[in-house]
Parts: structure tokens; C-alpha cells; sequence
């Protein structure tokens, strides 16, 4: 890919819209958090990822599940529990973000 196709994608309302959805702050960490575990519920990601509030982790796996990385299943039970793994497109995205992450620990 050349340098103005890359600016061209890049460039676009879409692109930027959808770029700052999937990489906000607290994105990486849950990934990182579901592809680890194969699965998990919303506490135990909450507790891995550590300084996320309910609501900020609310809105990230909404984000997540609306772009097709993450699927939601609902166990009926009392209480009823959630659990997210993720799609073949959040585990690509889990690989990127092992990497980012690895990057970023050597810094």
C-alpha cells in the first residue's frame, strides 16, 4: 500500500470515527483481558483491567460487540450472568494488541 492510499483511508470521516471508538483508553486492556481467558464476565474482567469504572467498561464491550469483536452470551440463572469471548475479527485484533502491548512494556 502506498503512502497516499494510506492517507486516503485514513482520511476519512468513517475511519476516524470508527479509530477513535476501538482505540480508546481502556480498549487494549480489555481485550487483553477476554483473549486471555478464552471468555469472561464483566466482573472479572472489571477486576483484571483494575482502574475501569462500570460504566467506561459498559460502553468499551458495547463498542466491541457493535463492531463484531466480541460476542455476548447470557446465561439465565439467578442472577443472570453475561459472559464475552471473542470473534474471529477480536481475536485478530487480540494479536494486534498482544503486540502493541509488548511494544509498549519495552519502552
Amino acid at each position: 500500500m502506498t503512502y497516499l492510499e494510506l492517507k486516503e483511508i485514513g482520511s476519512g470521516k468513517d475511519f476516524l470515527s470508527k479509530y477513535s471508538d476501538i482505540m480508546r483508553l481502556w480498549a487494549i486492556p480489555v481485550i487483553l483481558s477476554i483473549g486471555r481467558n478464552g471468555e469472561a464476565g464483566f466482573n472479572q474482567i472489571k477486576k483484571e483491567v483494575g482502574r475501569i469504572n462500570s460504566t467506561t467498561l459498559s460502553s468499551t464491550l458495547g463498542m466491541f460487540e457493535k463492531y463484531g469483536f466480541l460476542a455476548r452470551v447470557i446465561i439465565p440463572s439467578k442472577p443472570v450472568r453475561v459472559k464475552y469471548s471473542l470473534t474471529e475479527k477480536g481475536r485478530k485484533f487480540y494479536g494486534i494488541s498482544l503486540n502493541l502491548a509488548s511494544m509498549i512494556e519495552d519502552l
